[in-house]
């Protein structure tokens, strides 16, 4: 990240360079209850809320549709399978120009919001040499010819460039009929406006993809449809994986004692498991062995008290201004806490550095849902859809820093309320600027420091949640007000 505001530049004046965000600009990493402006909790619904110009680093795992007691999954799993059945029955039939078009069909449905894939990538289909590949593997693995495949995520222990996120598009684009009335249903539940949109989905009767209509979310920027996806299907990394599997099974049975781990190619390697059928059976046995262990992944997990105590000794230590890249140290380290202190109460929205005259500066920013009455007040009073926190290694505030983050905040769709968290409270000309904003533009900035970062850890250990050290300061704050 880039460095901090200049500390020996209180001078400095908003010029309007702007890295982006703030200034009218609207909310930051808006999701789709921003937009439509719905108090919709993450906590209180069984999907991903999408955000709506980022993907989350999740993907679908078909080994929680196998493995979940749901009769309902245990069907979505066997229409996958009865696509990857019709793929490998043709492949090794010897119609692979027809096995090769219905795999034409898969792509990254942009519609979840899910994926690791950046610029141009995003929303590709599988292209022709993979295609080919993945009817090859079928056609030349014996084992594979009388379609013994169980989980569809062995495609990414056989076939080259069959990564994990591909396996997750597979399983996308095959239930992409079911996670469409999913979505229409949770929209309907929720108010969530819809329009309707014609796709293309599996039809096991049919087994070939037909065309279908539902009504869906839809992103009002752009029109485009939107897909929920539920949180228990989603992983990081799906239970049966190449990672996994190399460190677990081949790098153990294959490799000499004390063999680096990345000292095979990954296209050896699934070359081997081509010939070697049955250790890949074995691991995959092993997985399902195990299935009780395989949990979703939680969009969100926040550090552990020890490492948060760690974190906040580093963070004292540090020496105020930027020699020695203790600006870049402090706002790490700040971000770290931040984010996981005020965790659940605020969700993270972003981590984001703007520019005003040359200076860096560098926000954490949260959601927030009116998940207390404290934050519901917050909204009311300064329309504070979000909070942000801009982060200063200074050791003492200026009069200009305030304004900076005041500019920022005036904005109606991110409200009127802001922290600055430096490390030092602030001195007696800065506080009185800060009344004086709110006596005038109805805006209100809490100054935070060091100590209290002490008291949320506090908080945090004596069983009390650390939102709490934000109200106090807010109590506070209102008390300096005039009457």
């Amino acid at each position: 990240m880039a460095a901090n505001d200049h500390e020996d530049e209180p001078g400095a004046t908003d010029d309007g360079a702007d890295a982006g965000i703030g200034n009218g600009t609207g909310t930051i990493n808006p999701r789709l209850s921003d937009v439509f402006d719905l108090t919709i909790r993450q906590d209180e619904v069984s999907f991903v809320i999408p955000h709506l110009k980022e993907d989350l680093p999740l993907s679908i795992d078909p080994f929680l549709l196998w493995k979940s007691d749901s009769a309902e999954y245990a069907a979505l799993h066997k229409i996958l399978l009865s696509f990857v059945e019709k793929v490998r029955s043709e492949a090794v039939g010897g119609d692979e120009t027809r096995a090769q078009l219905l795999l034409s069909e898969v792509a990254e449905p942009v519609e979840l919001g899910l994926g690791y894939a950046a610029g141009t990538k995003r929303g590709s289909a599988l292209g022709p040499a993979l295609r080919t590949a993945i009817t090859a593997t079928f056609r030349d693995t014996p084992q594979l010819h009388s379609g013994d495949i169980n989980h569809i995520e062995l495609l990414a222990l056989l076939v080259p460039k069959v990564a994990e996120d591909r396996i997750s598009d597979i399983t996308a684009s095959v239930l992409k009929k079911w996670l469409a009335e999913y979505s229409g249903q949770q929209s309907k539940q929720l108010g969530i406006p819809t329009q309707n949109f014609r796709m293309v989905g599996w039809d096991e009767g049919r087994l070939d993809w037909v065309p279908f209509t539902r009504q869906l979310p839809y992103n009002p920027v752009d029109g485009s449809p939107i897909i929920l996806c539920p949180l228990d299907l989603l992983r990081r990394l799906p239970w049966i994986n190449y990672a996994d599997y190399y460190r677990s099974t081949y790098a153990p049975l294959v490799l000499p004692p004390g063999r680096s781990r990345k000292a095979v190619p990954k296209e050896s390697v699934l070359a081997y498991n081509r010939a070697h059928y049955d250790t890949v059976k074995g691991y995959v046995a092993s997985r399902e062995a195990n299935a009780s262990l395989c949990t979703p992944d939680p969009l969100f997990t926040p550090l552990r008290f020890t490492t948060l105590k760690r974190k906040l000794a580093d963070l004292r230590k540090l020496p105020t201004g930027r020699a020695g890249g203790a600006d870049k140290q402090f706002e790490d380290l700040a971000f770290d806490l931040l984010s996981s202190l005020l965790y659940p109460e605020l969700d993270l929205a972003a981590d984001q550095v703007r520019t005003i005259s040359g200076a860096h500066i560098r926000d954490v920013i949260f959601h927030n849902d009116r998940k207390t009455a404290f934050l519901g007040d917050l909204r009311d009073q300064y329309g504070a859809r979000q909070v942000v926190v801009e982060l200063k290694n200074v050791k003492s505030l200026e009069t200009e820093h305030v304004n900076q983050l005041y500019r920022y905040l005036d904005d109606e769709e991110i409200g009127r309320f802001g922290i600055l968290l430096a490390r030092n409270p602030p001195p007696r000309n800065v506080a009185q600027n800060i009344v004086d904003l709110h006596s005038s533009k109805r805006a209100a900035v809490l100054c935070l420091d060091d100590g209290d970062l002490e008291l949320m850890l506090q908080l945090m250990e004596s069983g009390r949640r650390p939102i709490e050290a934000i109200r106090k300061k807010h109590v506070e704050f209102t008390r300096t007000l005039p009457k």
